[in-house]
């Protein structure tokens, strides 16, 4: 394999993100039923979710969305809010953080090969991520949401230009086997599945290879 160059994806493949969102909307639906919304701790994390599902894991006004159908007066559905910001925010730091040998891998693997991400988070969102999880210095170059955006091109054709390599000498990893994965091998790319961070277990994928581990990438590019 002629490798010059991976491509990671960030959410659910170097951060554990999906464990930092459910334990954040945990603590905020907690706050939320304390401060006056009439429901249930597990009714409103279910609503945090169904936000989450229709408009996007990244999307800023959550909270507002979960309280606004109750009406209430301006002082009340603000305690609220921000209560559920506030405790989302303090748990954020505590649970936001990188798989087990994310660090000591991505250290093995510069000494021979470009490194990249490509991920659907704007732009602030992403490097904001790296910085709190000191990854920001581990990557040759970093294309989020707002880079596909401005250049009406995939991320995967803006990462192989900018770091000068045909698509045939990249290899992606990610976690969504049933976007990222196709668009990665449509232009030529060698593909592996994060399976750790998928929701779906399924191995009814088409990446030419899968991980339970992110360390089992280095047995990938060995053999």
């Amino acid at each position: 394999m002629d490798l010059k160059a991976i491509i990671f994806d960030l959410d659910n493949t170097l951060i554990d993100f999906l464990t930092f969102k459910k334990e954040t909307a945990k603590v905020a639906a907690t706050a939320m039923v304390r401060e006056g919304l009439p429901l249930t701790e597990i009714q409103t994390y279910g609503k945090i979710f169904s936000v989450y599902d229709e408009k996007g894991i990244d999307y800023q006004k959550t909270f507002r969305d979960v309280i606004e159908p109750f009406g209430f007066d301006v002082n009340k559905a603000e305690r609220i809010q921000q209560a559920a910001i506030v405790t989302y925010l303090k748990r954020k730091f505590e649970v936001l953080k990188p798989y087990p040998m994310v660090y000591l891998t991505l250290e093995k693997l510069r000494k021979r090969y470009k490194l990249a991400i490509v991920t659907v988070a704007p732009r602030n969102k992403a490097w904001q991520r790296l910085v709190f999880t000191n990854l920001q210095n581990e990557f040759d170059i970093v294309i989020s949401k707002d880079d596909v955006e401005e250049k009406k091109e995939s991320g995967f054709d803006i990462a192989a230009q900018r770091l000068g390599f045909a698509a045939e000498e990249c290899m992606y990893v990610g976690d969504n086997a049933e976007r990222d994965i196709l668009q990665a091998k449509e232009i030529g790319m060698k593909t592996c599945w994060a399976k750790y961070g998928s929701m779906r277990k399924t191995s009814e994928t088409k990446a030419d290879f899968e991980i339970d581990r992110f360390e089992d990438l280095l047995k990938i590019i060995k053999g």
